[in-house]
């Protein structure tokens, strides 16, 4: 089987918990180098995962000829000028999301990937959960008549989460750009995926935390071309207890015959229709499309990190397009950079037809 030579440039905690190991695991690829400004915490990784080849300078990697693809998993204010010296370079990209701090950024990534020619897939990963694959069919098929209303809520730990020292909180929190910025482009990915383009945004942002200067949580009214209307419902909060937190973490789409629940972190979804003889026997019906252990809450999510990289490795080898192409994220980003202008500008910001 052929292998893809990868390096991951960045070595923080979505790396450490997410690419290293699965390129390590997955049969399609080899790990062959990693990079980090801390040389620390570069050789703590390299160590623990016997990686040969380090680099405290991503273009010394980019420049090695050890590697055809890598992860950038560095933050998000560096993404652009990573991910357009890899292209330079003619090295495939797997880039973190979201995807830029700005429409210009993500112009200039994404005409410098299309201008090399190599592979790019933004890590929208929530895409690969099978019940929001589920959740997509459903809607395509119309099982839920006329989408009317749709609400994307979903509160994590984000920067407040034990595995952060308190003291370093704020520098975290700047680093993922506010709960708007972090969460928020996920479920406007997700929503769009699900649901078409947006046609007008407006939002308010709030802080809890006093000393944290970016937006901890965030209320997003969208009105989609297809009519439906929407909202998105981010915060950062520690309240660890999966299940008490369950019926926070969600997708609810209703339509003009029904309405579909789909888990934010997986696995499951609630679907119930006017037209199916199961709903009118038994209500709300739940689904699992793949069978995961209840006892372990983010089995699945790890399972969509796994077809994430997959997915990427596969699109190199079969020469095929990813499965969230650069110009997707970027709608995910017009959106949420929308909403942020319309804070600004205490006005709702409707989006020309393109």
């Amino acid at each position: 089987m052929r292998q893809v030579k990868v390096g991951v440039i960045g070595c923080g905690h979505i790396a450490q918990e997410v690419h290293i190991p699965n390129y390590i695991q997955n049969p399609k690829s080899k790990l062959e180098a990693i990079c980090d400004t801390n040389q620390d915490i570069l050789n703590e990784v390299a160590m623990k995962h016997k990686i040969k080849h380090v680099f405290n300078d991503y273009r010394e990697l980019l420049n090695s000829g050890l590697v055809e693809a890598v992860s950038v998993c560095v933050p998000t204010s560096l993404h652009s000028k990573v991910v357009i010296d890899a292209a330079r370079c003619g090295i495939h990209v797997l880039c973190e999301k979201p995807l830029a701090t700005n429409m210009k950024e993500a112009d200039e990534m994404l005409e410098a990937v299309s201008r090399s020619g190599v592979k790019f897939m933004v890590g929208f990963n929530r895409r690969f959960l099978p019940n929001h694959l589920k959740t997509k069919e459903y809607l395509e098929k119309g099982k839920i008549g006329r989408p009317i209303l749709a609400r994307a809520q979903m509160i994590t730990t984000g920067p407040y989460g034990n595995e952060i020292e308190k003291s370093s909180c704020p520098k975290e929190a700047e680093k993922r750009m506010g709960s708007l910025f972090d969460s928020g482009s996920h479920l406007a990915d997700l929503m769009i995926w699900m649901l078409g383009k947006p046609s007008a945004v407006s939002a308010s942002i709030s802080t809890h935390e006093d000393e944290v200067g970016v937006d901890d949580s965030a209320v997003v009214s969208v009105k989609f071309e297809n009519g439906t209307l929407g909202s998105i419902c981010v915060a950062w909060l520690d309240l660890p207890d999966y299940q008490a937190m369950e019926d926070s973490r969600k997708i609810e789409i209703i339509g003009t015959n029904g309405k579909i629940e789909s888990d934010c972190l997986g696995p499951s979804l609630y679907f119930y229709s006017t037209n199916s003889l199961i709903s009118k026997l038994r209500g709300k019906i739940k689904i699992t499309p793949v069978k995961f252990d209840p006892k372990i809450p983010h089995e699945a999510l790890s399972w969509s990190y796994k077809k994430e990289i997959d997915d990427f490795l596969t699109s190199i080898i079969k020469n095929r397009e990813p499965s969230v192409s650069g110009e997707q994220a970027k709608e995910a980003l017009r959106l949420i950079l929308a909403a942020y202008e319309s804070i600004r500008s205490k006005s709702v910001v409707t989006f020309k037809t393109r």
